[in-house]
């Protein structure tokens, strides 16, 4: 028998055996691969509270700016506004008839000074019963059993209005709602509980959600201006993965430079190959064509190269009889001679 069926036979049994011995001996298990977030989620700090909403029935519509006229037109029942990406003049007058209808208008003071927040707005919450001052930071307000608010701002309210408050351990008010009419404005600062990665603190959690989804029952409005970072390739950073475009370009420029360059290393030295001096390929020529009786194809050409003495006729049977082979071959010698 053949001596391949043999080791066709062994290589066989061999990877059985091994098929064996793997599937008895190895088990296979999930393996969770930590993964970054994408750029929409470092690029948006709302991400994962519009995806809340939108998930449970609340549409999210978003914009880059707004206005006092944007937000009374618009269809949602809830906005919130970023006060440095809104416009607030005529604010008193467009705004708090809309709030009264059973509205709810959730304003961020995204400042870090009272001096930078616009005049128009400072005065539609004043009117309203709410100031605004500046506080120092205190360590005592970390890890308190309160949401994620921005310490940069507390408010003052007016003890007559009918206005509800969150404090922190200093009687600070962080968080001022003011009750219109059938509707409701929120007024605080960096709204950092409602941040993607502060959700998963569950009194933060409760607090948006309280302030959003229940409220929100024709969807939730936010106009807030995108932090998009800039990317050199454009569209395909932001939509696509980069890892396929980065090895291909790699790849033509491998073969690139491979077709172009020669192999890297020392030349080899061609051997130099020992060709026949040119008096005797031309006698070895003279040879040939005079086997063959055609010695008289060189006449034109010595005449024009050389410029023989006698006139030669183009008609070749002339050119025979007015000069013999020995005499071709004589000025042929005398020619290779020099």
């Amino acid at each position: 028998m053949d001596k391949r069926i043999y080791i066709c036979a062994a290589i066989v049994f061999l990877f059985a055996l091994l098929a064996l011995l793997a599937y008895n001996n190895l088990e296979i298990y999930p393996e969770k691969i930590p993964v970054s977030p994408s750029r929409k989620v470092y690029s948006n700090w709302f991400y994962a509270m519009e995806q809340w909403l939108n998930e449970t029935g609340h549409p999210v519509r978003v914009e880059n700016r707004g206005s006092p006229e944007k937000i009374a037109a618009s269809q949602e029942t809830a906005a919130l506004v970023h006060a440095s990406d809104c416009s607030w003049e005529g604010a008193e007058e467009i705004l708090l008839p809309w709030i009264e209808e059973g509205n709810s208008l959730y304003i961020c003071l995204d400042f870090y000074d009272v001096e930078n927040i616009n005049e128009n707005l400072l005065e539609f919450l004043s009117g309203l019963g709410i100031d605004i001052d500046t506080t120092s930071f205190s360590e005592d307000f970390k890890g308190q059993n309160i949401p994620d608010f921005s310490w940069y701002f507390r408010f003052l309210t007016d003890e007559d209005a009918d206005i509800f408050t969150v404090r922190d351990n200093k009687d600070n008010a962080r968080l001022a709602e003011v009750s219109a009419g059938k509707g409701k404005l929120i007024i605080t600062g960096f709204p950092v509980f409602m941040y993607n990665y502060n959700l998963r603190n569950d009194i933060n959690a409760a607090l948006a959600w309280e302030l959003t989804g229940a409220r929100a029952e024709a969807g939730f409005l936010f106009i807030h201006a995108r932090n998009i970072e800039k990317s050199i390739l454009g569209k395909i950073m932001e939509r696509g993965n980069m890892l396929p475009v980065i090895i291909s370009a790699l790849l033509v420029i491998a073969l690139g430079f491979w077709m172009v360059i020669p192999v890297f290393g020392l030349v080899l030295e061609e051997k130099r190959k020992n060709s026949r001096p040119i008096r005797e390929r031309f006698a070895a020529e003279i040879s040939f064509l005079k086997k063959y009786k055609a010695l008289y194809y060189y006449l034109d050409i010595y005449k024009r190269e050389h410029k023989f003495a006698e006139p030669v006729n183009a008609n070749v049977s002339e050119a025979k009889k007015k000069y013999s082979y020995r005499e071709i071959i004589g000025k042929l010698r005398s020619v290779i001679n020099g």
